[in-house]
């Protein structure tokens, strides 16, 4: 049986583009659009509890100007929320009871909201991204200001790209996600990863990737990799495969 073929981690078909036969997963939240997309069976919240979810959180986060400000919720026994974050308002949802923790069925519903989350976090940063023209135009009016020549740039003067433009690796807390995906995906699952900065960290965890054919290479992710990786610890009975760009593999 051929494994299907999903984006990792990212979730949004728009934060980077991938090879026609890997799809996206959907955490049941009914992204419009004409890529490939898988969405699991028997997922516990409908589409419309799943929007009615994310619009609550949201709503709550919107109240607090700055993390600090939830900390009294926290003390008195909010458990289960978002935190606010500077690319994000609804960040990380924290774990529940040790019953909430084994029990399968509330693993899946942690799961699909924690993927949710991570779907509309990737929106709010591809819409900054497709601001990048603007940043690209500030920057050159700003050369003009300062009175750099075509041979002087940005980077001589310690303004790097990462000062001005958003990356998602790093401004995005895609690990916090990663075990839900792997909850989520079927068990005869292989991953693809497009993001170059992505590649490094999973090479970096010790995942080492052989060319293929076709212009890929492809690497197995084990649970000691995503737990160095996420700083967590996964069940998982066999390695996922994971293939890359073959550039990328080395």
């Amino acid at each position: 049986m051929t494994a299907q073929i999903f984006s990792f981690p990212w979730l949004h078909p728009l934060m980077l583009a991938c090879p026609e036969d890997v799809s996206w997963l959907d955490p049941g939240v009914d992204m419009q659009g004409q890529f490939p997309r898988y969405r699991p069976q028997d997922l516990p919240f409908s589409s419309a509890e799943v929007r009615r979810l994310l619009h609550e959180y949201q709503q709550f986060g919107d109240r607090f100007a700055k993390p600090a400000d939830m900390r009294t919720y926290q003390a008195v026994g909010l458990e289960n929320f978002y935190s606010d974050t500077s690319m994000d308002i609804l960040s990380q949802l924290r774990s529940g009871s040790a019953h909430e923790q084994t029990d399968p069925q509330e693993q899946r519903k942690q799961a699909q909201l924690v993927l949710a989350m991570a779907l509309l976090r990737e929106e709010h940063f591809i819409a900054m991204r497709e601001q990048n023209e603007r940043f690209v135009q500030a920057r050159a009016g700003f050369a003009d200001v300062l009175g750099l020549d075509e041979v002087e740039t940005f980077v001589d003067q310690g303004v790097t790209d990462e000062h001005i433009v958003p990356r998602a690796h790093i401004d995005l807390p895609w690990k916090r996600s990663v075990p839900s995906l792997l909850l989520l995906l079927p068990a005869q699952a292989e991953l693809f990863v497009a993001d170059p900065d992505i590649v490094r960290e999973l090479r970096a965890c010790g995942v080492e990737f052989s060319p293929v054919g076709s212009g890929r290479a492809r690497g197995l992710l084990d649970v000691a990799h995503i737990s160095q990786l996420c700083d967590v610890v996964v069940e998982r009975d066999a390695p996922l495969p994971v293939s890359v760009f073959v550039d990328e593999a080395s």
